[in-house]
């Protein structure tokens, strides 16, 4: 089976998935008209499955974000969007905006790929993380073979750092789990978790400058392995 079938076939697991209660799918928000053919929404945007870099997020949004937008995110002006894309320079990355014309560069997706009810701020639930992270985040892994992982958030780290086994104490704050990074998801994938980039975390947690230098380590890590 090929790259591109094996992905086809987890897409089709993930349209037909009902494993977490109070979630959408995106398959039947809106008689299933905005769904795609991917993994989640943010892979639209950048979907690469040849990539060496995965960028996982918390969760892509609401069902009225989804539904306002026809299951794309929007052209410009979303926070985090904006944010990444300027974190990903910094590793020699540039991506144009989610509605542009673009090279297929990096993978991105989410942890929680079915939709809230609610909207971009509402609470997640840590089942959702540890339903999706098996059930889609192990496979998408096991077919694509990145190098390298970059986590948004602590949820997202906690979750991918749980599912692989990785010792690490869940009490320690997040910073110094940056800080001890990366971590060996297997022989040949390392993880990176980083804060959120999105407004909220910016502006209680780390702010874009300090950001910007967790990324620094990133990039300068990803040249000395001869990553491009």
């Amino acid at each position: 089976m090929t790259k591109e079938e094996a992905y086809k076939k987890l897409v089709e697991k993930r349209k037909e998935c009902s494993l977490c209660k109070d979630l959408r799918n995106p398959s039947l928000v809106e008689q299933g008209r905005y769904d795609q053919d991917d993994i989640g929404p943010w892979s639209l945007w950048q979907g690469n499955l040849n990539s060496n870099l995965v960028v996982v997020g918390q969760d892509w949004g609401g069902i009225p974000y989804f539904s306002r937008w026809e299951g794309r995110d929007q052209p410009s002006g979303n926070p985090t969007n904006e944010n990444l894309k300027e974190l990903l320079k910094i590793v020699g990355i540039e991506i144009r905006n989610p509605r542009e014309q673009q090279d297929q560069i990096v993978f991105l997706t989410n942890l929680v790929l079915c939709l809230k009810k609610g909207g971009l701020q509402d609470r997640v639930e840590d089942q959702w993380f540890v339903n999706c992270a098996s059930a889609f985040f192990k496979p998408l892994l096991e077919i694509m073979n990145p190098k390298v992982v970059i986590a948004l958030g602590k949820k997202a780290s906690d979750s991918i750092l749980g599912l692989y086994g990785i010792p690490y104490s869940k009490s320690a704050p997040f910073r110094s789990i940056v800080e001890r990074s990366p971590y060996s998801l297997s022989n040949t994938v390392s993880l990176f978790p980083v804060y959120h980039c999105g407004v909220g975390s910016v502006n209680r947690n780390r702010p874009m400058l300090q950001q910007r230098e967790d990324w620094l380590k990133i990039g300068k890590w990803l040249q000395n392995k001869g990553f491009r």
